[in-house]
């Protein structure tokens, strides 16, 4: 039985692992700060800011992958430049990822990439709904199977009269 527990503490183990590095991959690769954030922060490192492009401020060559217009969420706006490939879904009071660095000498985000918008709540909850009841599930059916096995170990042969 304590082999049972091992395993299931080593599982346990390497669960709350994967947990830590896929948090911490989700942290520096796919979190997205607002555009407050970016224009507070002024880092000049690479950002994901989520924001929604206002309506009329939409301008340059769209197709050609170079516009300019203002990014909106909640009550703070910052001004972008998007330089890069072609957008498919760059539009007026579109909600976006855009990637890029703030540019705080000229006051601008430049954009290079867009993002998808994703619901990573969802897909973590989902996750977490099929997983923890299979697992304890799991844990349960093995514990049986051990403590029957122990049971048939030590009980006498069938002997007939």
């Amino acid at each position: 039985m304590t082999s049972l527990y091992l395993r299931w503490g080593g599982m346990l183990i390497v669960a709350i692992v994967l947990t830590g590095l896929t948090y911490s991959h989700y942290q520096q690769h796919l979190a997205t700060l607002s555009p407050s954030q970016a224009k507070a922060q002024g880092l000049n490192q690479e950002v994901r800011v989520l924001g929604m492009v206002r309506g009329g401020t939409l301008e340059g060559n769209v197709e050609g992958g170079d516009a300019t217009f203002a990014l909106v969420e909640k009550d703070s706006t910052i001004s972008v430049r998007y330089h890069g490939p072609p957008p498919d879904n760059l539009r007026e009071l579109k909600t976006l990822v855009l990637i890029g660095k703030w540019n705080a000498s000229d006051n601008i985000f430049e954009a290079r990439d867009i993002g998808l918008v994703t619901n990573y709540g969802f897909v973590v909850g989902a996750y977490l709904i099929g997983l923890i009841p299979l697992a304890i599930f799991l844990f349960a059916m093995s514990r049986r199977v051990g403590l029957l096995y122990e049971e048939i170990k030590t009980s006498k042969l069938y002997q007939e009269e």
